[in-house]
């Protein structure tokens, strides 16, 4: 899909022009273009859970090449989002677009090549760890594992294992925020023209977190990057901010906008301070 447009944009630059051989409309239509690329769409989306609709009636634009915070309280179906923009799963109504293609013809490698993910909680798949950050539809370099896994804050610790990165997944023990930063390496290894992380920071000190977010507004700028977070300063990092709640878009906007909105401000306090009681079924609505 993305030759096809890079062919376009060799043709149109070839056209004869103005002074610098674009005229102004090929520009603008090459802007347009660029604009467009890994533009997500969430078209009218709905999503039924045990008790009910989890997302209703969801229109959604994420702009090609943005970084995007989704935020909302407990159950706002912010995980779901996230798993419907690489069709983890599909919508029961609606439709959800890559670059105005409707996710369903997509064939399954060529959506892997365009989206990555990173979890909360990664399953780390492979025999090594090595093996867990390369894992995907291609092999990476040493030097591309090794400089990903750096980006990571994963490779300091990984050194230290015994056997380094030849160190066996199921004989290593591993902290939750270890394990984060494993998988976000993989992540970034194999990061496309999307990359979705669902509450990747979650386990995190600020430290790394801070310097994750220093990797996605740099060497990751030109992807479109959808993040869900519970902290206030991944969302202010943001270009945009998407407070889910009730099952939609309960306003969009930068974090300085929102922040004049006590609401808004209570989706960020400390998890102790706002958890309730989950009943049966509502797991995995975040």
């Amino acid at each position: 899909m993305s030759g096809v447009a890079d062919d376009r944009d060799f043709r149109l630059a070839r056209r004869p022009g103005g002074r610098y051989g674009f005229s102004p409309a090929d520009r603008a239509e090459l802007e347009r273009r660029r604009m467009r690329r890994a533009r997500l769409e969430f078209r009218r989306v709905t999503v039924q859970g045990t008790d009910g609709p989890v997302l209703e009636d969801l229109s959604l634009v994420v702009p090609g090449g943005a970084l995007v915070a989704v935020v909302g309280p407990s159950g706002a179906g912010k995980s779901l989002l996230a798993a419907l923009a690489g069709r983890l799963v599909d919508p029961d109504e609606g439709e959800v677009l890559l670059d105005g293609v409707p996710l369903r013809r997509l064939a399954r490698q060529e959506l892997r090549r365009a989206v990555a993910y990173g979890f909360e909680r990664p399953v780390l798949l492979g025999e090594t760890l090595a093996d867990a950050i390369g894992f995907g539809l291609r092999t990476p370099s040493t030097e591309e594992l090794v400089a990903q896994a750096r980006a990571a804050r994963a490779d300091a610790f990984i050194r230290h294992m015994p056997a380094g990165y030849a160190s066996r997944v199921a004989d290593t023990p591993i902290s939750g925020g270890e394990a984060q930063r494993i998988g976000l390496a993989r992540a970034f290894v194999h990061a496309g023209r999307v990359l979705v992380l669902d509450d990747v920071a979650a386990s995190l000190d600020t430290v790394t977190e801070h310097h994750i977010s220093q990797v996605l507004t740099g060497a990751l700028a030109d992807r479109t990057r959808l993040i869900v977070t519970h902290r206030a300063s991944t969302a202010a990092r943001a270009h945009l901010v998407v407070w889910l709640s009730d099952g939609g878009v309960r306003a969009r906007g930068t974090h300085h906008a929102l922040w004049a909105d006590a609401e808004y401000r209570a989706t960020f306090q400390p998890l102790s301070a706002t958890r309730k009681p989950v009943r049966s079924g509502a797991g995995g609505a975040r």
